[in-house]
């Protein structure tokens, strides 16, 4: 932390009055990234999608990157949701279907920040769930991946 003191005079009244101002550069606090990779399997090992990626914890939000993908019927949705204790802060969600084509074609990459940066303390946790959705409009979803902050 860099720490910068300017000393000010200045004649109030004549009186020498002396202030002190104290600059504070405070950088993002660094805080051990977590992997995640959350698979959603029918029959084997990933069969019809996942999302793997990072998560860099900041201050008080974090940065999840990585990628979605899909594959077989329907579409797949990653739900990342930022807590702070047990109270839900935010949510994000990335969906892909390998039929598709421009920006949700699978795998589809992604960058994003998730909290809230006026949040005193900030998020401890990042709940990720991800989702088959199907054309009947029925869903299927996996266990949660939690990964907390150290």
């Amino acid at each position: 932390m860099k720490v910068r003191t300017v000393v000010s005079r200045a004649a109030v009244g004549g009186v020498a009055v002396a202030a002190s101002v104290v600059g504070v550069s405070t950088p993002a606090l660094a805080f051990a990234p977590d992997s995640f990779s959350v698979c959603y399997s029918v029959s084997s090992r990933c069969d019809s999608g996942y999302t793997v990626g990072t998560i860099n914890w900041l201050n008080r939000t974090a940065e999840v990157s990585g990628e979605v993908s899909d594959s077989g019927a329907g579409s797949i949705t990653a739900i990342f949701e930022a807590f702070a204790a047990s109270n839900k802060i935010d949510t994000q969600t990335r969906s892909t279907d390998d039929t598709a084509t421009g920006p949700t074609a699978s795998p589809r990459g992604f960058t994003f920040a998730i909290g809230d940066p006026n949040l005193v303390g900030g998020i401890n946790r990042v709940r990720i769930t991800l989702c088959k959705n199907y054309k009947t409009a029925s869903q299927s979803c996996t266990s949660q991946d939690n990964h907390w902050r150290d």
